[in-house]
């Protein structure tokens, strides 16, 4: 039963993490009313304690912020504290909500090899979820936290308009630049696919895919719809190499292909098929495994548009938000 439970989400301040957060909390607010919801925007505070003080220290404002949490926590009487990637929750905060029988669960969604913080704080949760499996299990033992695999999920709704457009691109990559990914699109490009490119970052880069870049900021959803409804295949790249490694977390790009109706073209990791079970896409071992699986794809599928719409039906069914909310609250109960 949910009934008697009363729950704070917490915002992170910045970046792809907070519009996850957002959208996580849109579903959430929906799904438990707002008599028993409340969101803490970490936001709001950090940039408020900033401003008060002279002398800006990072640390103290912090810990101002933690303490507003707290006393939020106690103010509404929360019986559940849900945290997201990057929201600068303290352990300290954490033990103490936990002595006055608060329930605490964060859901990591970053790359755990760069966003180091989870190291600092995971003995401090009832619950962690994360997008990766890595050695999580083990170390979640050890604190007696119970580790859960939450994927992220798509942007859209089965409300949402995604019908395709007229195809103009061969394929579709939406994602920040990084060393691997230019590499691997410049290929690409010099094997003639028409490619079309967006994502934060892209406005440092120079080179033979510049005119395929439409937008170098980050791209919301709106943007994002028009970009996959116009292209055949949506790739999935990640930030590095993924060669020899059973970690690599997967982009939520790959349901938002998906939903548009896009053939997804991803690199064979092994959470790929834990992310996306019972569909229907096409993996690629190397560039030049994706050179040959794209030449294959552009020429007319068996039974392409029955997959694609049976696709499209189980992101509805399983992967929105609201499942993910679905999926927090049941580890709670």
């Amino acid at each position: 039963m949910i009934s008697n439970k009363r729950w704070m989400f917490v915002l992170p301040p910045y970046g792809a993490a907070r519009l996850v957060a957002i959208k996580t909390a849109d579903a959430f607010l929906e799904k438990v009313g707002p008599q028993v919801f409340w969101t803490f925007d970490t936001l709001n505070y950090l940039q408020s304690f900033s401003k008060l003080l002279t002398t800006y220290d990072e640390n103290l404002v912090t810990d101002l912020t933690n303490q507003s949490l707290i006393v939020s926590c106690f103010d509404f009487e929360i019986t559940h504290l849900i945290t997201t990637a990057l929201c600068p929750v303290t352990l300290f905060t954490l033990g103490l909500l936990r002595k006055h029988n608060i329930s605490t669960i964060h859901w990591f969604y970053e790359d755990y090899r760069r966003a180091l913080y989870w190291k600092d704080v995971i003995s401090g949760y009832d619950h962690f979820c994360s997008i990766q499996k890595s050695d999580f299990q083990t170390i979640c033992q050890t604190y007696k936290t119970k580790y859960h695999f939450l994927s992220t999920a798509s942007s859209f709704q089965k409300t949402d308009s995604l019908q395709n457009q007229k195809i103009k691109y061969d394929l579709a990559f939406i994602g920040i630049p990084s060393t691997y990914r230019i590499c691997f699109l410049e290929k690409l490009l010099s094997e003639g696919f028409r490619i079309i490119i967006a994502g934060s970052g892209w406005q440092s880069y120079s080179g033979p895919l510049e005119n395929s870049i439409l937008y170098k900021q980050w791209t919301n959803d709106t943007q994002m719809k028009e970009i996959f409804l116009q292209s055949r295949i949506g790739l999935n790249l990640s930030v590095e190499d993924p060669t020899g490694r059973a970690d690599v977390h997967i982009s939520p790009r790959v349901y938002d292909i998906v939903a548009c109706g896009n053939i997804l073209l991803t690199e064979d990791v092994p959470l790929i098929y834990d992310s996306l079970p019972e569909c229907w896409y096409f993996t690629f071992k190397c560039v030049d495994d994706a050179c040959s699986k794209i030449r294959q794809l552009l020429k007319p599928v068996e039974n392409e548009s029955k997959k694609i719409e049976k696709n499209k039906q189980i992101i509805f069914d399983n992967h929105t938000y609201a499942h993910r909310v679905e999926e927090l609250i049941s580890f709670c109960l």
